[in-house]
């Protein structure tokens, strides 16, 4: 049976090697990969400030545009924050795979098989979303010309597209290239999106899995079964299983306050940019019911709205649920038998119980990652959504 950890890292190697972020070997093919990413991010960012030159509109068709821009910048700084960061990639990738060698053959491999199979369950889960995603969009986008093939008025149908691009030509005449240059920005935000995303649920759950190994140890160091051995293995055998649950919580804990700094003036800026897209869309939903604008562009908005909710949501829950394992280890501590251990092994135990604390994911030194912190985002949002509606009115 192939261990979870393997199929991850081969999934993950795949993906990057796509989008031109693999940080080990960077043949030329792979530089031409990444200027071609970096020229589509800044075609679209170009292309969509250019209407606002060329054409007037209401707060709602700014607010509109407004969203798409702030999602072009959320491509661009997830895709930009690997790219700079390579050498950390590099470090992700070391630290797994040392963590699964330290732990070979021993039953803390099933731990990290559970969790590493619900990453790659739901990284797969999420590639096939996108796979279907993609056609029903590109469909809905040529919805005009598939319906003046299918069924022919005496009149074109008009054509628009979702996203205001301004290429200083004949929209009408170049319409499909227009759409085949908006596909692509979209879908290469998307794929990157993807990417980097899956990789850093698989980096949190794995540093999950690696401090629920630690409570398990901890748990089982003092028991019935060890308190039966003889005084002298009694305190070896406790004693190493201590230093080898500190040596991992130290390690673990190390490894993502790095990754932390490391992302942090990317992700941050991020969450930013999300509040403020979340709340143009909330605003556009709201005016697409109300006034009926279209099915479309209520399904349209729909689903921008459910796939930023999506994003914050999973960021914030995987910040949260490391946060509670980190809390583990200290509960852990707890509920063995330490009191009864010998008397240089309660002390061990009562300096981790005042040494060890939860490890929260905090961005920008201002806003921690948790359920809460997801509460505090949305809130934020409908409140910018509040005040965009009044200013309408």
């Amino acid at each position: 049976m192939i261990f979870a950890g393997a199929r991850c890292l081969k999934f993950h190697r795949t993906l990057l090697m796509i989008v031109g972020l693999w940080p080990y070997q960077k043949p030329f093919i792979w530089q031409i990969q990444t200027v071609f990413f970096f020229g589509a991010y800044c075609c679209m960012l170009f292309l969509q400030f250019t209407p606002f030159l060329t054409t007037t509109c209401n707060m709602e068709c700014i607010l509109k545009r407004f969203s798409y821009i702030c999602i072009t910048f959320i491509f661009m700084l997830n895709y930009y924050s690997f790219y700079f960061n390579s050498e950390v990639v590099k470090q992700m990738f070391g630290h797994m795979q040392f963590d699964w060698k330290l732990f070979e053959n021993s039953d803390a491999m099933k731990i990290f098989e559970e969790y590493l199979s619900e990453s790659y369950i739901f990284a797969l889960f999420l590639c096939f979303l996108f796979v279907i995603t993609v056609p029903l969009i590109t469909i809905m986008e040529h919805r005009s010309i598939i319906l003046d093939v299918i069924a022919p008025m005496n009149a074109s149908r008009p054509r628009k597209r979702e996203i205001d691009l301004e290429f200083f030509v004949n929209e009408e005449q170049y319409f499909c290239f227009l759409l085949v240059l908006e596909g692509i920005g979209v879908g290469v935000g998307f794929w990157t999106l993807l990417t980097t995303g899956t990789f850093l649920i698989t980096v949190a759950k794995h540093s999950c899995a690696a401090y629920k190994i630690v409570s398990n140890v901890m748990q089982n160091t003092v028991t019935i079964h060890t308190l039966q051995l003889p005084v002298v293995q009694r305190i070896q055998y406790m004693h190493r299983n201590i230093c080898f649950s500190v040596y991992i919580h130290r390690r673990t804990m190390e490894f993502c306050k790095s990754l932390v700094l490391s992302f942090d003036m990317w992700y941050f800026p991020i969450v930013l940019i999300g509040v403020l897209s979340l709340s143009c869309i909330l605003f556009r939903l709201y005016n697409a019911v109300m006034q009926f604008n279209g099915f479309i562009d209520i399904l349209m908005s729909s689903g921008f709205l459910f796939g930023c909710f999506l994003y914050i949501l999973m960021a914030n829950f995987l910040a949260q649920s490391y946060t509670d394992h980190s809390v583990g280890v200290l509960q852990s501590t707890y509920d063995t038998l330490w009191y009864i251990a010998p008397l240089p092994t309660q002390k061990l135990f009562l300096i981790m119980q005042k040494c060890i604390r939860s490890h929260k994911v905090i961005l920008g030194g201002l806003f921690i990652m948790s359920i809460e912190g997801f509460s505090t985002l949305v809130t934020t949002a409908v409140s910018y959504f509040t005040v965009m509606n009044a200013m309408r009115l």
